[in-house]
C-alpha cells in the first residue's frame, strides 16, 4: 500500500509546476471529511459552531459546509431549507430570513454559523480546509451562491481562500469556481453523465485531482483507473468503518463521515504497514 500511495503522488505532482506542488491539493493527504461540520452526539447535518469545533477536537482537518442562501440573500450554513435540523419553524423549501435562522439553535443547543463566522473559526484553525457544498436547485442558483461567496471573500487573506475547497456537481460550473479565485476543487460525480474516460480527459484538462462519488456509484473499476490517472477519490457518506477498509482495498482514497473520526483510520492504515511475518 506504502509502494501504491508513493507512485500516486508521484503522478500527482507531476501536474504541477514546482512552486504550485507544495501547496496544491496538499489536503488531500487526509482521508476523512467532517460531512455538514460533523456529527455531534448523535445528530448530523447541523453545520454549527458546536459540530465544526468537535470535529476539530476530534482531530478532523477536512470539514465540508453545506451553503444555502436565506431569504435576503445572506450566505449561512444549512443543508437546504426543506429539513428542520431540529430548528423550530416549518419546512417548505421556503428560506428562513437571517434574523431568524442566526437565532434558532438546532435541537435547542447548537449555534447556527453564517459565512462570515466560518471564516473566523478557519482565522482560528489554519490547519483546516473547509469544503464548500453549494446548495441550490439550478445552474442560476449556484450562480448567485458563488456571486455572495466571491463578495465575500474579496478581502480575506490568500492563505485561507487556498483553504477553501468548492465541491463542483457539474462542468459547466467550473469556469464560475475558477472567476472567483478557486483553484482546488472536489468534483462530485454523478449529477451528469459520465464514464471513467470522461472524467479523467476532463480532471486533466482542468488540474482537478479529487473526485467524489456516492457509495452506491461505487465502480472498482472506475475506481481504479481514476487511481492510475493520479486523481484520488471520496466515498459520501460512510459511518461504518468495515465499511471503509472495504472501499480502501480497491483504491478509494478516502470518505465523507459523521462520526468515525481520523485515529480510527490512523490505528488501521499503522496496522497495514507493519511488515508481514
Amino acid at each position: 500500500m506504502i509502494v501504491k500511495y508513493f507512485l500516486l503522488l508521484l503522478t500527482i505532482w507531476s501536474w504541477a509546476s514546482p512552486s504550485e506542488s507544495e501547496d496544491a491539493y496538499a489536503w488531500t493527504k487526509h482521508k476523512l471529511i467532517a460531512h455538514a461540520a460533523g456529527g455531534i452526539k448523535g445528530k448530523d447535518y447541523t453545520n454549527s459552531e458546536e459540530a465544526f469545533r468537535n470535529s476539530y477536537n476530534n482531530g478532523y482537518k477536512l470539514i465540508e459546509i453545506d451553503l444555502s442562501l436565506t431569504s435576503d440573500g445572506e450566505l449561512v450554513a444549512r443543508h437546504g431549507w426543506d429539513e428542520t435540523y431540529g430548528q423550530k419553524f416549518k419546512p417548505d423549501a421556503k428560506a428562513l430570513p437571517y434574523r431568524k435562522f442566526i437565532k434558532l439553535p438546532y435541537y435547542l443547543h447548537y449555534t447556527p454559523l453564517d459565512f462570515e463566522r466560518v471564516i473566523k473559526l478557519m482565522k482560528q484553525h489554519p490547519e483546516i480546509y473547509v469544503l464548500l457544498d453549494g446548495k441550490g436547485g439550478s445552474a442560476e442558483d449556484t450562480k448567485k451562491l458563488y456571486e455572495k461567496v466571491g463578495e465575500a471573500i474579496q478581502d480575506v487573506d490568500k492563505d485561507v481562500l487556498n483553504r477553501l475547497i468548492p465541491q463542483m456537481y457539474y462542468r459547466e460550473d467550473l469556469k464560475l469556481l475558477r472567476k472567483h479565485g478557486f483553484h482546488d476543487i472536489l468534483y462530485l460525480a454523478g449529477r451528469e453523465e459520465y464514464s471513467a474516460k470522461s472524467v479523467i480527459e476532463f480532471c486533466k484538462k482542468n488540474d482537478l485531482r479529487t473526485v467524489g462519488i456516492s457509495k452506491a456509484r461505487v465502480n472498482e473499476a472506475f475506481v481504479t483507473e481514476l487511481f492510475r490517472q493520479g486523481i484520488v477519490t471520496y466515498i459520501y457518506t460512510i459511518n461504518d468503518l468495515d465499511e471503509m477498509y472495504t472501499f480502501f482495498e480497491i483504491d478509494v482514497h478516502g470518505f465523507y463521515t459523521d462520526y468515525i473520526i481520523p485515529e480510527e483510520i490512523n490505528d488501521w492504515e499503522r496496522q497495514e504497514e507493519k511488515p508481514r511475518s
